[in-house]
């Protein structure tokens, strides 16, 4: 048991490290990581990514917003992890993978972002400069992009199917944890079929029986280190 948990404070020391470096957040993109956790985690990033409305209908190809986009979605992504490592229904839901999350995950979301705006890492970072000053091997860093590019192909509209399934029901707290209701319904938007928004079914405060209520997309920090739908905001109307 100390062996077991002196191993969980090396790698959430190696994660806090990584996430304060420079190299930040190619060092987490690029570490190198189990296939079997990519293959678990894969399904998981497309489902964020779908939520988020993340696709080249909606976001504008531009390299300097798509850095910045990939450095806020692997930031947000490696704090869930840091403010919880130890979460039970995290370690319920992953099992083994579970402290692979910072990197295994990162990898698949940003391959996934990539993937769904039709670009590739070498359009967006200097690869063979990020592998020298890793010290990784390119032609290794380039067979790991094409082997989660051919997950993403392969999972794609399981995982798209799965999201509706797995939002649903789902508690939605704010950012201080106040239960607001749980997931009653999910809202489409008309012209890019995205996700537009969740139906939450609030109990009210008198009487019986629920009432509605619609929150946006962009008011969710939606992520999968946590069983519940977490807004931004530490209140709701």
């Amino acid at each position: 048991m100390r062996a077991e948990r002196e191993k969980e404070r090396e790698e959430k020391e190696k994660v806090v490290a990584y996430l304060r470096s420079k190299l930040f957040p190619w060092n987490f993109i690029f570490e190198s990581v189990d296939e079997d956790a990519i293959k678990h985690f894969i399904t998981y990033a497309i489902q964020i990514c779908e939520g988020k409305g993340i696709d080249k209908r909606t976001i504008p190809i531009d390299g300097v917003e798509i850095k910045e986009l990939i450095t806020k979605e692997v930031k947000e992504a490696v704090n869930d992890y840091l403010f919880d490592a130890d979460d039970r229904d995290m370690v319920r839901m992953h099992g083994d993978f579970a402290g692979s999350y910072p990197f295994a995950f990162a990898q698949c979301l940003v391959h996934t972002i990539l993937y769904r705006l039709g670009l590739e890492m070498q359009d967006v970072v200097d690869v063979k400069g990020i592998s020298e000053l890793l010290g990784r091997d390119i032609e290794e860093m380039r067979r790991s992009e094409l082997f989660i590019r051919d997950l993403i192909a392969k999972n794609e509209k399981k995982a798209m199917k799965m999201f509706g399934k797995s939002i649903l029901n789902r508690k939605v707290i704010t950012a201080e944890g106040d239960s607001i209701g749980s997931v009653g319904n999910i809202t489409f938007d008309i012209e890019t079929g995205n996700v537009g928004g969740l139906i939450v079914n609030q109990q009210k405060e008198k009487g019986v029986g629920l009432k509605k209520g619609r929150i946006s997309m962009n008011d969710v920090r939606l992520n999968i280190y946590s069983k519940n739908i977490v807004l931004k905001y530490s209140s709701y109307k």
